[in-house]
């Protein structure tokens, strides 16, 4: 009969018996320690983990993507991500970023498609309300409607000019009085096709680079809100086809719709970097 103790911090081992049955306990004692280290060491590793993120900083008021990660986004952080063709590591559809203003606050953009060297967002909530044109005309098309002059005079200067200086211009084309006209504009309103997608009974005929959106693929994804209004109807650049005084927009409930130039819709437009 032998007796055999061993002591491991607070974990002691004793045992007494033959030469085999020491042999079986001390074994199955080298595993336990073996399983026990292994969740010492686990939870541990999630301490440390849990530290690490407590000790991260706030991300910045002025600019933030919502994601899990807590994380800064500035100017320089996107344009270095371009330069590199990781654009789509930091950005995904349905990521927001705050926006500073030179009028104080910010405004918020969704992201609505990344790839490795750009980004097209759109305002998550409508910027305010206006007529596309003083009379229910949508004659000149976008290009000469005062609601694109609204977007670029009104809106556009606005935005933190180091936020200004990462947009790119987007390519615009249109059909107007039988002519194409392109143009390219900082700022924009989304087209019906970037919304719903192309119009399978030609209600509206966009030209430029739209397609769907991710962002805007369910219905409930489009609402958007006005201010104090709660949420609100809001225009798009497309000229309805069929009519010389329409332009189409997004009705409250996301489904899509179209109304006279000279109704008080909101303006949620976008921008690419």
């Amino acid at each position: 009969m032998a007796q055999v103790k061993i002591e491991v911090g607070a974990i002691r081992f004793a045992v007494n018996g033959g030469a085999e049955v020491i042999a079986q306990e001390r074994e199955a004692f080298v595993d336990f320690l073996k399983h026990k280290m292994g969740e010492d060491i686990l939870a541990a590793q999630r301490r440390r983990e849990a530290r690490t993120r407590q000790q991260r900083p706030e991300p910045d008021d002025t600019m933030n993507a919502r994601r899990d990660l807590l994380c800064k986004i500035t100017p320089e952080t996107l344009k270095s991500a371009i330069k590199q063709g990781r654009l789509d590591h930091i950005l995904k559809p349905f990521d927001e970023i705050d926006i500073p203003l030179d009028t104080g606050g910010t405004v918020t953009a969704v992201c609505g498609y990344s790839d490795s060297c750009s980004a097209r967002f759109v305002f998550k909530d409508c910027r305010d309300e206006a007529v596309m044109n003083e009379e229910a005309t949508n004659k000149g098309g976008y290009f000469k409607s005062k609601g694109r002059a609204h977007v670029l005079v009104d809106i556009l200067p606005h935005i933190a000019q180091e936020w200004r200086a990462i947009f790119k211009p987007r390519q615009l084309s249109e059909i107007i009085d039988g002519e194409t006209v392109e143009y390219a504009d900082l700022l924009w309103l989304p087209s019906a096709t970037d919304v719903f997608g192309p119009s399978e009974k030609g209600y509206w005929k966009d030209i430029d680079d739209s397609f769907q959106l991710e962002i805007f693929k369910r219905e409930r994804d489009r609402v958007k809100e006005c201010g104090d209004n709660g949420t609100y109807p809001y225009w798009l650049r497309s000229v309805i086809a069929t009519y010389t005084y329409n332009f189409r927009l997004v009705n409250t409930g996301g489904s899509s719709g179209s109304d006279n130039a000279n109704y008080l819709y909101g303006f949620a437009p976008g921008f690419d970097i």
